[in-house]
């Protein structure tokens, strides 16, 4: 087991990257969330991204709540 280990260790290279030390500047396309790095003009996407969050909580929030309902309603008629 300790010579697998150790063949496995001197066989196996070391891996190293460096990060970039640049970024690309995506001049062609528009400013945006996904689209570029460049910030959206004005927070153009910022009240959208909102209200999907706010959504999804709302029904996540709403589907909860009936399931909690249902279970009290269920163990209410066990007893």
């Amino acid at each position: 087991m300790f010579a697998a280990v150790l063949a496995l260790g001197i066989a196996a290279p070391v891996a190293s990257a460096e990060p970039p030390t640049t970024h690309e500047i995506l001049n062609e396309k528009p400013s945006g969330f996904w689209t570029s790095n460049r910030p959206a003009v004005g927070g153009a996407y910022r009240w959208r991204l909102l209200g999907i969050g706010v959504v999804l909580v709302a029904l996540t929030g709403f589907g909860m709540l009936r399931l909690i309902r249902r279970a009290n309603a269920e163990r209410a008629e066990r007893r």
